[in-house]
């Protein structure tokens, strides 16, 4: 599948939080930092999109956008207004599909006036309609999403989907079900016809008693799973980054933390990545049981370490986004010791070989993407060793023959011929590099 897109999306989930902040019923006494200030900071970030969460009213929504307007920003709206929104549907409607159509009849006249005046903010793309929902919510879900299509084709109906280490139960909506994580994806996909695909899934792990780290098994596979249906239904798909410490996860607050979880990702196609969460969640102070900490900004509004570690990231990415999205995602190879820590990231993977590349050697685990735009080919290197071990990587690729490419790192674009087949290259930790083979050598 070839992108059309020229740009990757990062989206800043949970945008600056309106005065008397809400998340479901519950309400947060907060000063208001919905200002052009705290705007201006997620475009300096080098995010193109905010994802809403506090705001609950229309007049939030419209003066969010007006920032986005301003700034060149997108935005997407959570349509939880109290009354008449598309969320109530979900939340009310999902057991019962005949039910929730008769009510969308009912209120589509107020929800479409409202979204059309959405609509007139350039910076508008789109509705998040569902935040991990189980197949029983499917049915719904298509319905709202075809009513999307007819009646605004040109703005997404976001959905995020759950991670693979979600319950049966958790998948299905059913007490005592078992898990087929393939079958869920599979389900969606083939029902709400989604224009992307969207899921999170945290592998940067904690255990708060020891405080040792370790990364979950399952990582790789899911983004596998999510990587084989983009290609299979010719649709793109996006993560969820870690940045908040909560639960059993980490505090995100590195460069290496986020570009890990950044580089694996785009070894695998991905378009596009989510924070969770750009500002720190509200009502959580320390010592809180679900052990939230801070994101890339605190809930007062200062910018954190994990801010300029984000800045530094997306700068990198932005530097070669639009020849990566020239490329289509094929499949991904992987160097990780049997002894290595690691070694069960990958002990369910298919081992995929590439014909141009003879031999690969690293002294750290290493995940290498394979992409194709028709002509040429395309690597995506990232240093899969856990970011909490610093670990740097020394590369030797040799190639069938010999190549002349272009390489883009940091934020440098750089030219480079191979000598006797052989390629080498240094990755910081948690680090990446897009590779291009331009055209064989000839030097007769």
């Amino acid at each position: 599948m070839r992108n059309k897109k020229e740009r990757f999306d990062f989206v800043a989930y949970m945008s600056p939080p309106p005065a008397d902040a809400k998340d479901g019923k519950k309400f947060f006494s907060v000063r208001d930092f919905m200002t052009e200030e705290h705007y201006r900071n997620v475009r300096e970030c080098g995010f193109n999109r905010l994802s809403a969460i506090y705001e609950h009213t229309e007049e939030q929504y419209l003066r969010a956008m007006s920032f986005c307007d301003l700034l060149g920003l997108e935005y997407v709206v959570r349509e939880q207004v109290e009354g008449a929104s598309l969320d109530d549907i979900v939340e009310h409607f999902w057991e019962n599909p005949k039910a929730a159509e008769k009510e969308l009849s009912r209120i589509e006249h107020s929800v479409k006036a409202r979204i059309e005046r959405y609509a007139e903010h350039p910076s508008f793309v789109g509705i998040l309609g569902c935040d991990e929902p189980h197949i029983r919510k499917f049915p719904v879900l298509k319905l709202l999403s075809g009513w999307m299509k007819e009646n605004f084709p040109d703005k997404e109906f976001e959905i995020n989907l759950l991670p693979d280490y979600a319950s049966g139960e958790q998948l299905t909506g059913a007490e005592g079900s078992e898990k087929n994580y393939r079958e869920y994806v599979d389900a969606f996909i083939r029902s709400v016809e989604p224009q992307v695909l969207s899921y999170d899934h945290y592998a940067l792990m904690i255990d708060r008693n020891t405080g040792k780290t370790y990364i979950r098994d399952s990582y790789l596979e899911n983004l596998q799973i999510m990587a084989r249906q983009a290609q299979k239904f010719q649709i793109s798909f996006r993560v969820f980054l870690l940045t908040l410490g909560h639960w059993s996860f980490r505090t995100v607050s590195s460069y290496r933390e986020i570009a890990w979880q950044v580089y694996t990702a785009m070894a695998y196609g991905a378009t596009g990545a989510q924070t969770f969460t750009y500002w720190t969640m509200l009502g959580h102070p320390p010592g809180n049981p679900e052990n939230v900490t801070g994101a890339l900004v605190s809930a007062e509004g200062e910018l954190l370490p994990a801010w300029y570690a984000m800045r530094e990231v997306i700068g990198e990415v932005r530097f070669f986004e639009r020849e990566y999205l020239c490329f289509s995602w094929e499949k991904c190879l992987w160097i990780v010791p049997e002894k290595s820590m690691l070694s069960t990231l990958v002990r369910s993977l298919e081992q995929n070989t590439d014909a141009r590349l003879i031999e690969i050697d690293a002294d750290a685990e290493l995940l290498i993407g394979c992409f194709s735009d028709g002509r040429r080919r395309a690597y995506l290197l990232s240093n899969l060793s856990d970011p909490a071990d610093e670990k740097e990587a020394n590369v030797r690729i040799v190639f069938d023959c010999d190549y002349e490419g272009t390489i883009y790192q940091g934020r440098r674009k750089n030219l480079f011929q191979t000598e006797a087949q052989k390629f080498h290259i240094h990755l910081r930790s948690g680090g990446g590099a897009f590779l291009i083979l331009e055209k064989m050598r000839d030097d007769g």
